[in-house]
């Protein structure tokens, strides 16, 4: 994502200004440094100094967007690399894990979580009621 450029409240109203003060006389002066040349200077000075700023931040991003660029390219080259090793060697094998991959699990995969099953015990009492005891440890009595 590009950063937003910068621009300047201070600078725009002061351009503003000097506009308006021109229009009262070119050569506007109030005492030795308070005068429309001194002030241009300075209003140039921003403008100089924030234009170099934004210029800084393109080429920031333009920066940011080659080292992703290149950073895509090594991470295909990396697994490009590994892939060759396992090819070679066997992901299975010690090569393949220096080269930094991971070995393969040797178990089965489970298929999918399942309910644990219940199991019903029942135990007849001797007054002919049956006792029924799940394997979450619920019983019922039945007549």
């Amino acid at each position: 994502m590009a950063r937003l450029k910068r621009s300047s409240l201070v600078l725009d109203k002061a351009t503003l200004r000097i506009s308006g003060m021109r229009s009262i006389s070119e050569t506007l002066e109030f005492s030795d440094s308070l005068n429309l040349a001194e002030y241009e200077k300075r209003i140039q000075t921003l403008q100089t100094k924030l234009s170099s700023y934004n210029t800084m931040l393109s080429t920031l991003d333009e920066a940011v967007g080659q080292i992703e660029l290149l950073e895509q390219d090594l991470r295909s080259y990396s697994e490009k690399m590994l892939m060759s090793v396992a090819t070679r060697y066997g992901k299975n094998s010690l090569q393949y894990m220096q080269a930094g991959g991971k070995p393969r699990k040797s178990s089965k995969r489970s298929v999918g979580k399942t309910a644990p099953k219940t199991t019903i015990t029942t135990v007849m009492t001797p007054n002919t009621e049956k006792v029924t005891t799940s394997s979450d440890g619920t019983k019922v009595l039945v007549k």
